[in-house]
């Protein structure tokens, strides 16, 4: 429908255009002929009075002077008009019409919306049928991948055909969407956390090709943005099947220490297998242990009515200042949340909180999901902890504005 709508729009216009013109003339012939009648009256009018004796000869010739002048002027005027309309009579505008519908056709087709209104179509289908076949999936996910080569910068699009293709397992294709994703997000402005999870999403298509060597790169560059879960479990499996048994129980712990409130069972067994590996070489090895701050966040009651986009950010910064050391960001998930923090969430070049002799803990609720502060946010009370140990622990209260 939106096609038809394209395609007849210009044509539609056109025709108003000439039935509109067409009126304008035929009452311009109209006006044309009644003028020439108004200067024949007239003439016979001068006459009359001439030979009734109300005018002169000299004032009958000049008055009828004048008068031919304005007749020839107008008789001259419907001569063009009709000369006009003999060059271009009325078949003219059906012609037209086909013409401009072609020019519309061929237009709409090359550089209009088609292309976009049949992948449209075609997703369309597939969401009404039951029994899909692969070539329709696969002629679906050409013609978007296809509407989006004249978009590079549709990031959004990009990354919708990139899960679209891991979950058909299009594994090779994925990559280079996602790749495509990862160049785009930095031309612009983006979310160290989303090049983390691009990053990641590239591992794990790696890891479904058995190439694990590309799967544990593109997981450890995730982790030099963010922390993220996946990242950390995969990139320790890949390490340990590519036997560096060390490196793998460094990722799993940090995985472990990341998730306090986990279940630490089937982490504790992966962690052991990789010690066993070294046991049996004759190394007993245990992953250095990161200085750490656990933070106890307390919400209140109204949690619950917070929307999903809602976002707990937790710092720890010098004292005094804004510019925040560490800070971790995670979805809100009830009223008690426990959070580490480390080295290991490190902003910039400060190097963390292991080079500090004492730090500020302070959280906040973004209700927009936003790291930078906006109205109406909830704020946490702020908590000194002395760096004097490998392991504090800080109890922050947040409280609704």
């Amino acid at each position: 429908m939106l096609g038809l709508l394209i395609w007849l729009l210009p044509v539609l216009v056109f025709v108003l255009f000439a039935v509109r013109q067409r009126s304008k003339d035929e009452l311009s012939q109209d006006s044309a002929e009644r003028a020439l009648e108004i200067h024949k009256e007239r003439l016979a009018a001068l006459l009359v009075q001439k030979e009734s004796g109300d005018l002169s000869s000299e004032e009958y010739e000049s008055f009828k002077l004048e008068e031919e002048k304005a007749l020839l002027a107008d008789a001259e005027h419907q001569q063009q008009h009709l000369t006009q309309k003999s060059q271009l009579p009325w078949v003219w505008v059906p012609m037209l019409t086909v013409l401009v519908f072609g020019v519309a056709w061929l237009t709409y087709a090359n550089i209009g919306a088609a292309d976009a209104v049949k992948v449209r179509e075609q997703f369309k289908a597939l969401s009404m049928t039951s029994d899909v076949k692969s070539d329709q999936v696969a002629d679906t996910l050409n013609g978007y991948k296809k509407l989006l080569a004249s978009k590079p910068d549709d990031i959004e699009g990009w990354f919708r055909l990139s899960r679209m293709q891991l979950d058909l397992q299009q594994y090779e294709d994925a990559i280079d969407s996602l790749e495509h994703v990862l160049e785009q997000i930095r031309l612009v402005e983006h979310n160290a956390e989303d090049e983390a999870a691009i990053l990641a999403y590239i591992g794990q298509a790696n890891v479904s090709l058995d190439r694990p060597e590309l799967a544990l790169a593109a997981f450890e560059e995730s982790l030099q943005y963010y922390q993220n879960d996946t990242a950390l479990g995969l990139a320790g499996r890949m390490s340990f099947d590519l036997g560096d048994y060390k490196k793998a129980i460094d990722y799993w712990s940090r995985l472990k220490l990341k998730n306090p409130q986990a279940d630490p069972a089937i982490i504790d067994d992966f962690i052991n297998r990789a010690k066993q590996q070294l046991a049996s070489q004759g190394i007993d090895y245990e992953a250095e242990q990161p200085t750490r701050i656990i933070v106890n966040v307390q919400l209140p009651a109204a949690w619950e009515g917070l929307s999903r986009d809602a976002a707990l950010f937790i710092y720890a910064r010098p004292i005094g200042q804004r510019m925040p050391l560490a800070v971790k960001r995670l979805p809100v998930t009830g009223p008690l949340m426990t959070v580490m923090l480390s080295d290991q969430d490190a902003m910039g070049p400060m190097g963390g909180i292991s080079t500090q002799e004492q730090v500020e803990v302070t959280a906040r609720i973004s209700l927009t999901g936003l790291a930078n502060t906006q109205p109406g946010d909830w704020e946490g009370d702020v908590v000194q902890v002395s760096i004097d140990s490998k392991e504090m622990f800080a109890d922050v209260v947040i409280s609704q504005p």
